[in-house]
């Protein structure tokens, strides 16, 4: 019976994310520019999201992994927790906010995939290709916000930054779940552009 719930959200949870993809998106009376960036980032999430799929279920194919209730265990045994995009649900849209807690979440996620590559050098270059991917989206998301005259969160460079905990501990599985957040993550980006959009 837990197996079946568990079918029964996937689905539910897919066919949501389905639907709000392909809506066309709400009448806007905010200016033309704001809408086409949108448009243009929302697409440019989709594909990251794929490539994170794509990834993620090599990972899944090579170390083996069990099934997605064991998967979730660990999750919570790991302490692997999703960034805060609080502020992309307020009504009306946070829009500085939002796109700062957003660029917080793909520093975070650049962050992980660098300790991913040292500890699991066979996907080095899957793990670079969304790193350079995420780095273009942030950029996209400062130069939006610099033209909107909104206020830019930098982020210092860190050397020799300290390994997650999770990492440390179950590296196959923890970058596993870590590119399953970033799929999360990538999910809600996507619905609060949309959101800051209308």
């Amino acid at each position: 019976m837990r197996s079946v719930r568990s079918v029964l959200s996937w689905l539910a949870i897919t066919l949501s994310w389905t639907m709000s993809a392909s809506a066309p998106l709400p009448e806007s009376s905010g200016d033309p520019e704001l809408l086409q960036f949108v448009q243009k980032n929302r697409e440019f999430v989709l594909r990251i999201k794929e490539d994170a799929t794509r990834t993620r279920k090599l990972m899944r194919k090579e170390f083996k992994l069990g099934n997605d209730d064991e998967l979730m265990l660990m999750q919570e045994l790991l302490g692997i927790s999703q960034v805060d995009l609080s502020l992309c649900r307020t009504d009306p849209c946070d829009m500085a906010g939002c796109f700062n807690q957003i660029r917080t979440g793909l520093h975070t996620y650049h962050g992980y995939f660098s300790h991913i590559k040292e500890i699991l050098p066979s996907f080095t270059s899957h793990i670079e290709s969304l790193q350079v991917d995420i780095s273009n989206l942030s950029s996209n998301l400062q130069q939006q916000m610099q033209e909107s005259g909104l206020a830019v969160v930098a982020y210092p460079t860190v050397e020799n930054p300290t390994r997650p905990s999770f990492l440390e501990s179950e590296k196959q599985i923890g970058s596993y779940l870590a590119l399953r957040n970033f799929e999360k993550f990538l999910e809600m980006t996507f619905r609060a552009l949309r959101h800051c959009s209308s």
